[in-house]
């Protein structure tokens, strides 16, 4: 009897146990369903910091060719011309294939971007950008991304309405980017000063290659933009005061219509001076006739190059050519018109380029060492838009480039260099 009992009281307290015990695992399960909805509700929350974007330009150029026989150097897609070629050549390519990953958080922006085309992969952007959590009007950027010079550099690719930048800009500053760091300083859009920006760094001077040196250029840009209900308008002043090292001791510059050349031994390894100084302005404007658009953009300085480019350093490859200083100006008009209640747009575009404005045209290639890297250039540029949604666009543009005539051998009159392009972009 009493093992009959003993029996019964432990299988009781067995029983109750293992209810308590189911009891618990009940807990424990709701507890970890709420970990799970808010592990998820967390993942949401950082997948809206982190965004990706990008687009792809897919593009068919024709070009004359030169009296030397010679491709443009305005064409970007496709590889140099065979024997077959005589008078014309095209090519297709990918001119751009960018993808774009932006995280923000806290005011903190962090952004890579990459370049993907058939050429292969490069490096477009890499920079970190800080507001200040205080008065939400300076930032910091530190890293790889647009030189603050101008308006056309840091207007996107994806939406210029000319398949490239104009001449000077893709001289002076090619690549569009550059390695260093920058102060901006604007009031919040709430603030009556919003209108003002100032945009000032220091930077490597390179393009999107390696730092060289310890010397930085300073480029600065101030800009001033208000508007209304159907307008816009904006005005800007740039500075660019950097430096290119001097790897031999012969200087050239222009005196009397020549180059003259100083060969201080000092000269070696020393600095020439790169100093720019720019204009821009932009208005637009919305009226029965669709939204109008005016952007024009003036520069000039002083350009260290040598005898055969006035091009800036794109690379950290050694150079061991002598110096040649160059007086330069040039610019660019954009005009863009939107046709009233289509989706259909005519753009107009001039720009020109002179990389010495110290000697005629008529001289270059009778004085001492001039050449074609002093010949000035200007391009007229016809356009045609078809925005087919948000995503898709095609464009049509034809270039008329015309050179200055020269004394130079293939330059006595304007060569055959205009250029077609059809570019077909979409945007995700």
């Amino acid at each position: 009897m009493k093992l009959k009992n003993f029996t019964i009281i432990a299988l009781g307290l067995l029983s109750t146990t293992f209810a308590f015990s189911q009891e618990s695992e009940k807990v424990d399960t709701l507890n970890v369903h709420e970990q799970r909805i808010t592990s998820i509700e967390d993942g949401i929350m950082q997948s809206k910091k982190l965004k990706f974007s990008g687009y792809i330009q897919a593009q068919w150029q024709s070009s004359q060719l030169d009296s030397l026989g010679n491709k443009t150097n305005d064409m970007k897609v496709g590889a140099g011309k065979n024997g077959a070629e005589t008078t014309d050549y095209n090519r297709y390519g990918v001119r751009r294939g960018r993808l774009k990953a932006t995280y923000e958080d806290f005011g903190c922006q962090a952004v890579i971007e990459l370049n993907l085309a058939e050429t292969g992969l490069s490096l477009k952007d890499a920079y970190l950008n800080i507001l200040d959590p205080w008065a939400n009007t300076v930032a910091l950027k530190g890293g790889v991304f647009d030189r603050p010079f101008g308006y056309e550099i840091a207007y996107s690719s994806s939406k210029i309405e000319s398949p490239e930048r104009s001449r000077i800009i893709q001289t002076l500053f090619p690549d569009e980017k550059d390695l260093g760091s920058m102060l901006t300083i604007q009031a919040p859009k709430t603030s009556p000063w919003n209108v003002l920006k100032l945009e000032a760094g220091l930077f490597a001077g390179n393009a999107i290659s390696q730092d060289t040196k310890s010397k930085k250029d300073f480029i600065g840009h101030l800009t001033y933009n208000n508007g209304g209900a159907n307008f816009k308008y904006g005005l800007g002043v740039s500075m660019y005061a950097g430096s290119i090292l001097q790897p031999t001791k012969n200087v050239y510059s222009m005196i009397g219509g020549a180059f003259s050349v100083d060969s201080t031994a000092t000269n070696k390894f020393g600095f020439a001076n790169r100093q720019y100084l720019g204009f821009d302005g932009q208005f637009s404007i919305n009226t029965g006739l669709g939204f109008s658009s005016i952007r024009a953009e003036y520069i000039m300085g002083t350009q260290p190059g040598s005898s055969t480019s006035s091009s800036s350093p794109t690379a950290n490859a050694v150079v061991t050519a002598d110096t040649y200083l160059r007086n330069f100006a040039g610019g660019y008009v954009h005009f863009i018109q939107d046709i009233a209640g289509t989706k259909h747009s005519i753009v107009l575009k001039y720009d020109w380029y002179d990389p010495n404005t110290s000697i005629a045209g008529s001289e270059i290639g009778i004085a001492k060492k001039t050449g074609k890297a002093d010949m000035a250039y200007s391009t007229f540029g016809l356009g045609y838009m078809y925005r087919m949604n948000n995503n898709v666009r095609l464009m049509a543009y034809y270039d008329m480039v015309t050179n200055e005539t020269t004394k130079v051998k293939g330059y006595f009159t304007n060569v055959n260099d205009n250029l077609l392009t059809i570019r077909l972009q979409y945007k995700f």
